[in-house]
C-alpha cells in the first residue's frame, strides 16, 4: 500500500467524506457521552488559527476534528505510523508524525505549511496528556509556531474525557463531556509589541491562562 501524503487543499469528494465521518461521530458521542460543546461560533469560517486545547485522553484529537466546522490537522505520535493501515487512515485525517521528545525542523516546517495554505492548526501546548486533568505548563513550542506563522490562537477546553477510562478498573465508563471554545488570542499585538523571546513566552503565557479560566468554568457548571 502506498504511503498516504499529507495534503493542504482538499476537493469536494473529500469534504462529503469528511463531513459524513463528523455527522456519524457526533450522533456516537451525542448517544455514548452526551457530548456537549461551546463557542463554536467562535471559529472563523476562512483564516488560519491555532487552537490550542487541553490533552486527558486519547480520544480528545477525535472529539475536536468532530466538532471543529472545518478541517482540523493535529501531530499524533510517531509509534501510529509504523502500521501501513493506521498510518494512512490518519493522515487521511490531517494528521502527521512528532517526536514527542524532540520536535525537529520538520514538524515546524509542516506546521507552518499547514498555517501558509489557511488551515486550522491544533495543538496541546503542554505537550503530553494530563495523569490528573489539571492543565500544567505549556511548552515553548506553541509560542513558536504562532509566532513563525502568525496565526492567532483559539483557546479549547475537553472536561470528562479522562473519565472514560478510570484505573484500576477495567471497564469503560460513559461519562458526560463537555467542551468549551474561547476568545481568539490577538498574537499579532503580542508579536508587535515584544522581541521574539518575550513575545513567544507571552504568547505561551496568555495561552494558559485562557485555558485555565475556561476550565475553571466549565468544570464549575455541572
Amino acid at each position: 500500500m502506498c504511503a498516504q501524503k499529507l495534503k493542504y487543499k482538499h476537493g469536494k469528494a473529500y469534504w462529503f467524506i469528511f463531513t459524513l465521518t463528523q455527522y456519524v461521530l457526533k450522533v456516537i458521542f451525542t448517544i455514548l457521552y452526551r457530548t456537549n460543546i461551546k463557542g463554536l461560533d467562535k471559529i472563523p469560517r476562512n483564516g488560519k488559527y491555532l487552537i490550542c486545547s487541553n490533552h486527558i485522553s486519547y480520544i480528545d484529537p477525535v472529539l475536536i476534528g468532530a466538532y471543529i466546522p472545518r478541517f482540523t490537522y493535529f501531530m499524533a505520535k510517531r509509534e501510529l505510523f509504523s502500521f501501513s493501515f493506521i498510518s494512512n487512515l490518519v493522515t487521511f485525517f490531517n494528521s502527521f508524525p512528532v517526536n514527542r521528545d524532540l520536535i525537529n525542523r520538520a514538524t515546524f516546517n509542516t506546521s507552518i505549511n499547514i498555517l501558509k495554505n489557511e488551515n486550522i492548526l491544533c495543538l496541546f501546548p503542554e505537550g503530553t496528556r494530563s495523569v490528573d486533568g489539571k492543565i500544567g505548563e505549556g511548552k515553548k513550542g506553541v509560542g513558536l509556531i504562532s509566532f513563525l506563522s502568525g496565526a492567532p490562537i483559539i483557546p479549547m477546553v475537553i472536561f470528562g474525557s479522562n473519565k472514560i477510562i478510570q484505573k484500576p478498573h477495567k471497564r469503560i465508563f460513559f461519562p458526560k463531556i463537555k467542551m468549551a471554545i474561547g476568545d481568539t488570542i490577538d498574537t499579532a499585538r503580542i508579536i508587535k509589541e515584544n522581541d521574539r523571546k518575550d513575545a513567544i513566552q507571552i504568547i505561551v503565557d496568555e495561552t494558559m491562562r485562557s485555558l485555565k479560566k475556561l476550565y475553571q468554568n466549565i468544570s464549575q457548571n455541572k
